[in-house]
């Protein structure tokens, strides 16, 4: 049972505990800010319209249900009048008994009481049912809505993954699905109990006498007139609001998920401003929504203050009193009543709020669940044989064509090999076999049985996929391989793993086949593919499709993948795509793609002659005639390997990208730590500051002096507030007995009442407008603090995780915050001030009320913190199966190719399991927050209840006179209501200090030291590594002694073996990371010596995994220098080879790549990478794999580019296939302890024994290695 704030609209009620402002994550597949139309307020009002269709229709299979939550939560609703009856009858027995100068009757006493505790706890029993039920069906649903959200999805077409990043899939499936929960399990009562409350008690006043409930009403008229001003376009606003969030959010994730670009290329990184421009825009937004809207209430406010509806209810009571129509108890009674309704409608408000935000939820929801799905078939066909026919197939990404008109026949038993230049649709043809997508035009058959007449089962039994991403799961290496086959026992396992050649390796890790990976250990690229091969042989498959397995490999893995590739192909029907020609020479049948079409077919000699194989055979260097000029280049180029097509050859073959820093990185060092796990049950481990301090450190001097200003105004008029509920006291038995009380008649302190409303208003506006000020400058302040701080962040602190926790924390997280900054906080101070006031003043009214009250404070604050425990308790059990549940849910976006060809997309064993211990927990959290539900919400009762008992007893006894126990049963009625304002508050902030933790997190990460000024640079141009020792984990030291020097614009190349500490090094030049000892030198100045600013600008960087972002092709590039005109921008295009990709792309240079550049294949990515390099003119160039997954057509551009890269800059090229180094000035080896092993030119490394003259020779035997 939730205790979440109810959302309001930005202002707040002076009785009530709305919030400022809810919040709502990003929808799945949202375009990005600055790709989407421009919304229309007649377009937010549509969509919100059909997001409260979306909640009915969500909450259809739990209906019932919440009828009878409704009907209990009725019940409860018209008894909350009886302590207002309750007032009216003994005020009568104990006014009659004054005037008759009698002891009150104790029976009459006693049965006015007794009814009162019987209303009471029946009332809190049946919310409580109500509120318990409804959670249920809640829980019910939120678990059944997740379910059914994965399950649609993995029969997605693949491409819906490419428009939908697992960050968003994840809020759709966690976050959305709790927004709902608002409207299931809390909105069906609370919404009814809001309406019924209060026309229960208007009716109990009417019910009183006619005329005194008119006055309870005549204020709040008003204020629902003015009032009703400010929520005009109130739903547009909703779901603009919920825009802007969404931007935030995903600017953000792209911000986190691109931290090593915006490190590589300094703080005008596009992410970094992408994201405050959103957070800046939001912020404008707000603010001009906001401000107005505060005004407006806050006059609205003014009608409904307590001063006024004390002096106008008690002016007119008085009328009446003295007219002999009404009695003194009937006048409090109807004055209590009269300070009640304003709070119950503005819970009604509220309410409507968070039905609004909830319905934005609920579309993305429903829009998931009405995701096109590839069709099953009523009637499955099973397939003949293993011929796979490919017939007259096209296929487009949106307005691109993929795939035209492609016809292809795999016979059964035979090799076809797939070539072709990098975009030409191969990959994309290849899925189509695995039916990841359906084609638009054609069909693709399996044994006569076309595929989409196929059930699943049987088609993934009869094909199975190896892609070039191996799509490893964050599980057992043995459950990784046995994904397909989840029954296979060990012995088949590791049957698979021998075959793979991947066996011994997986013995030599910590646990052997029960390593978790990602958590126990990491592994190479080479040793990730091998696992994947093991799968595809589990699977025992008739047909295999495989996907350039070596691409990624270093010569030591790659040769092992070639044997374990030999192996799997054996006796099956395979289609192979390849980038070398040589690897696919003896295949039975080959076939050539360019531009989506199969250019040509059939075997090598066939098509020897043929131009477009015969291209490729060029650009392979495999034609004789090119072979003097291969044997030239390879000697004396500064060129890459032949490359590899890319994971993605098109959009559907993209994967989620992460941060560097969240991938392994050499020797399995994991280097990269989670946001900080909650130490302590109910969250993060809270520091000792006050949530205030906390708050302050992360406003400028201009916000907290606002945030300073409203909480002093609060102060005030709590006092003021205060101060007029204690006139109720005197005044009211100077009303009865018409007699002045302490100093002043009744009309004297109706005159008070109106110098205490007059100031109290002047105060609660100024206050609420400053906190809102403030609020909105908090929310400003921290979006740049956060995003400044991030920016900041050692690489190692990054996950893969962090994106999506960090998307959280400045979007729904910060508005809470600033809910906090500007309402929970004020309420807080106001209203404990006036509890303060009435209850030093109840001392001087009555000893006994004053010990009654003060009594009651210490009891509640401790009951309040026993409830908050409760509620913690319940956190701490619900949020690690959430925690969990999301880091499933990523990973089956992320996974989905490895999925599905293994028939686990939606059955994978670790996702149900989260399933299944997420509904568990929840359920039993529910228990420990129904405990602290409880608890809260019988606080006030229990202490009203007691108050008058008590109260009630002294009156019947003569303790007390009768006239003074009246007043003091109607103060205690009020003072127990702002008790209730005050635990609401107490809860509001204690939830958000949780999230502040999550802020602190960022704020209190260690930084790496950096000087203030620029260093000297002695040496422009070289790079000095000096005796470095540095390990990702102590225990695990990566580079040991590590020493090397580079001089200005030479060219080193660092080779090694996976896991030697290649990639390493170049981090360690970047200060990525700091050494452990040694030193780091850049033009001759130690990298600690360097501001960030300055060492950047000595560096450019080519990343191992590219990441672009979602941006067009020119702004990608022009990262680089985003001051270069379009000229520059054009001549690094063309060195890259970019403008080929331009020319193709319908909207040229205008064409977005989409989140981390998926849109485009490897290769492409791989070209602006190089483009953006290569405008940045930097002095030193780091290439981290920077040609590992092109192909030969496209090679040259970037021979050329480093050619050009050469020509300016100091080269260092870290990669694994050696004959792209061969013509480096001086070529660093390394082995596998992270020691320099040998050190030279290569024609002085080659005739050596060692290391590198091994690895030559592994690379020359892989390079004449065919799997045919």
């Amino acid at each position: 049972m939730s205790t979440q704030t109810q959302p309001s609209a930005p202002g707040a009620s002076p009785h009530s505990s709305p919030a400022l402002a809810p919040t709502s994550p990003p929808s799945v597949g949202a375009a990005a800010p600055d790709d989407a139309a421009e919304p229309t307020p007649q377009g937010n009002a549509q969509r919100s319209r059909e997001g409260q269709a979306a909640i009915a229709r969500l909450g259809a299979p739990v209906r019932t249900r919440l009828r009878i939550g409704q009907v209990l939560v009725l019940l409860s609703a018209v008894l909350a009048v009886a302590p207002y009856i309750a007032l009216v009858q003994l005020g009568d027995i104990l006014l009659r008994a004054h005037r008759a100068g009698l002891s009150p009757d104790p029976r009459q006493v006693s049965g006015a009481v007794m009814v009162l505790v019987s209303a009471y706890s029946t009332r809190l029993l049946l919310y409580f049912l109500a509120l318990l039920i409804t959670h249920l069906a809640d829980l019910s649903l939120r678990d059944r809505l997740r379910r059914d959200i994965v399950a649609r999805i993995s029969h997605a077409p693949l491409s819906w993954f490419t428009a939908s990043t697992s960050g968003r899939l994840r809020k759709a499936v966690q976050d959305d699905t709790t927004l709902v929960h608002t409207v299931i399990a809390h909105g069906p009562v609370e919404r009814l109990n809001a309406i019924v409350t209060p026309l229960a008690l208007l009716g109990c006043a009417f019910w009183i006498d006619w005329r005194l409930a008119l006055l309870a009403v005549s204020t709040l008229i008003l204020y629902v007139l003015t009032y009703s001003v400010s929520m005009r376009g109130m739903n547009e606003k909703t779901v603009e609001m919920d825009r802007k969030l969404a931007a935030i959010s995903s600017a953000m994730v792209e911000f986190v998920s691109g931290i090593g670009v915006v490190k590589a290329f300094g703080r005008v990184g596009r992410a970094h401003s992408a994201y405050l421009t959103a957070s800046d825009e939001f912020s404008a937004f707000y603010r001009a929504w906001a401000m107005p809207l505060v005004t407006v209430t806050c006059l609205s406010f003014t009608w409904v203050s307590i001063p006024v509806l004390l002096l106008v209810n008690l002016g007119g009571g008085a009328l009446l009193i003295h007219a002999g129509a009404v009695t003194l108890p009937q006048v409090l009674a109807t004055t209590l009543v009269a300070l009640v309704l304003p709070a119950a409608l503005i819970t009604i408000a509220s309410i409507s709020w968070s039905y609004q935000l909830a319905g934005a939820a609920a579309l993305r929801l429903c829009e998931v669940l009405d995701t096109s799905v590839l069709p099953a078939t009523d009637r499955p066909e099973q397939p003949r044989a293993a011929r796979v026919e490919i017939d007259h197939v096209s296929f487009s990404y949106g307005d691109v064509l993929a795939v035209d008109d492609a016809c292809l026949t795999l016979e059964p038993g035979t090799v076809t090999a797939l070539l072709g230049p990098s975009g030409s649709g191969k990959s994309t043809l290849a899925t189509l076999i695995a039916r990841f997508a359906d084609p638009d035009a054609g069909a693709v058959r399996i044994g006569g049985a076309d595929l989409r007449d196929m059930d699943e089962s049987t088609l993934y039994s009869t094909v199975s996929f190896v892609l070039q991403d191996a799509q490893l799961l964050a599980t057992t290496v043995r459950e990784n391989i046995a994904l397909g086959r989840p029954e296979a026992d060990l012995t088949q396992v590791r049957a698979a793993a021998r075959v793979a050649r991947i066996h011994e390796e997986i013995m030599a890790l910590p646990q052997g086949y029960d390593t978790v990976l990602g958590q126990d250990t990491a592994l190479s690229g080479g040793q990730e593919q091998r696992i994947a091969i093991a799968r595809a042989i589990l699977l025992d498959t008739p047909v295999i499709v495989l996907d350039e397995a070596t691409a990624m490999a270093d010569p030591e893995s790659e040769a092992e993948i070639q044997q374990a590739l030999s192996a799997l192909v054996k006796d099956r029907t395979v289609l192979v795509i390849a980038h070398r020609p040589a690897a696919v020479r003896g295949a039975d049948r080959i076939a050539v793609m360019d531009g989506g079409r199969i250019v040509a077919a059939g075997s090598h000699d066939d098509l020897v002659d043929e131009p477009h194989y015969r291209a490729l055979l060029r650009q392979a260097g495999e034609l004789k005639d090119s072979a003097e000029t291969d044997s030239h280049d390879t000697a004396t180029r500064t060129d890459g390997p032949a490359l590899a097509d890319g994971t993605a050859d098109d959009a559907a073959e993209s994967s989620v990208l992460v941060p560097a820093s969240s991938r392994t990185d050499d020797r399995g060092g994991r280097t990269g730590t989670a946001l900080p796990v909650p130490s302590t049950p109910g969250g993060p481990s809270q520091p000792a500051d006050s949530l205030l301090s906390r708050f302050r450190r992360l406003m400028t001097d201009s916000s907290w002096r606002q945030t300073r200003g409203c909480i002093a105004l609060a102060g005030v008029n709590g006092v003021l507030v205060g101060l007029s509920l204690l006139v109720l006291l005197p005044a009211s038995v100077s009303l009865a007995t018409s007699a002045p009380r302490w100093g002043l008649s009744f009309g004297g302190w109706l005159v008070v009442l109106v110098v205490l409303g007059v100031g109290a208003a002047v105060c609660d506006f100024q206050g609420r407008r400053m906190g809102m000020s403030g609020a909105l400058g908090f929310m400003r302040d921290v979006h740049h603090a956060v995003g400044d701080r991030i920016a900041r962040l050692p690489l190692r602190w990054f996950t893969a995780d962090s994106a999506g926790a960090l998307s959280r924390a400045v979007s729904q997280e910060m508005v809470a915050l600033g809910e906090s900054a500007a309402h929970f906080m004020y309420l807080l101070t106001s209203t404990t001030a006036a509890c303060l006031v009435v209850g030093v003043g109840s001392w001087a009214w009555d000893w006994r009320l004053g010990l009654l009250l003060t009594v009651a404070a210490p009891l509640f604050a401790g009951l309040v913190r026993l409830s908050r425990r409760l509620l913690d308790r319940g956190k701490s059990i619900s949020e690690p199966a959430e925690r969990e549940l999301a880091a499933r849910i990523v990973e089956i976006a992320r996974c989905q190719g490895a999925l599905r060809s293994c028939r686990a997309a939606s059955g994978y064993s670790r996702l149900t399991a989260a399933f299944d211990d997420g509904a568990r927990a929840s359920r039993r959290a529910l228990w420990w927050e129904s405990a602290g539900n409880l608890v809260n919400g019988a606080l006030s009762q229990i202490l009203v209840v007691a108050m008058i008992v008590l109260t009630s007893s002294l009156a019947a006894s003569g303790a007390m006179e009768p006239l003074a126990a009246i007043a003091v049963i109607g103060m205690c009625l009020r003072f127990t209501t702002m008790l209730d304002d005050i635990g609401a508050a107490v809860m509001g902030v204690e939830e958000r200090r949780q999230m502040m933790n999550h802020l602190d997190a960022v704020m209190d990460a260690e930084l790496m030291a950096e000087p203030q000024e620029p260093s000297a640079l002695p040496e422009p141009g070289a790079v000095e590594l000096d005796d470095v020792v540095f390990g990702y984990r102590p225990e695990a030291p990566v580079l040991t002694g590590v020493s090397m020097s580079v001089p200005a614009r030479t060219m080193c190349a660092i080779v090694g073996p996976s896991g030697s500490g290649k990639t390493t090094i170049a981090r360690l030049i970047a200060r990525f990371w700091d050494v452990g000892s040694g030193a780091v030198r850049v033009g001759g100045a130690d990298v600690r010596d360097m501001p960030t600013t300055q060492l950047m600008e000595q560096l450019s960087m080519v990343f191992q995994d590219v990441y672009l972002f979602d941006d067009t092709l020119a702004a990608n590039i022009r990262i680089g220098n985003p001051a270069a005109d379009d000229a520059q921008v054009h001549w690094a295009a063309d060195l890259a080879g970019v403008t080929e990709i331009v020319d193709r792309l319908p909207r040229g240079w205008g064409t977005r790549v989409g989140e981390g550049g998926r849109a485009l294949s490897g290769g492409e990515r791989q070209r602006v990478s190089i483009a953006r390099a290569l405008l940045k003119q930097a002095p030193i160039v780091l290439l981290d794999e920077a040609t590992s997954a092109l192909d030969a057509e496209n090679e040259a551009n970037i021979v050329a580019a480093m050619q050009e890269l050469r020509r300016t800059s100091t080269l260092i090229v870290i990669a694994h296939k050696l004959e792209t180094i061969a013509a480096a000035d001086q070529v660093i080896v390394l082995n596998d302890a992270g020691h320099v092993a040998q050190h030279g030119h290569h024609d002085e490394l080659v005739p050596l024994e060692g290391p590198y003259r091994s690895f030559w020779e592994q690379r020359t035997r892989a390079r004449g290695w065919a799997l045919v």
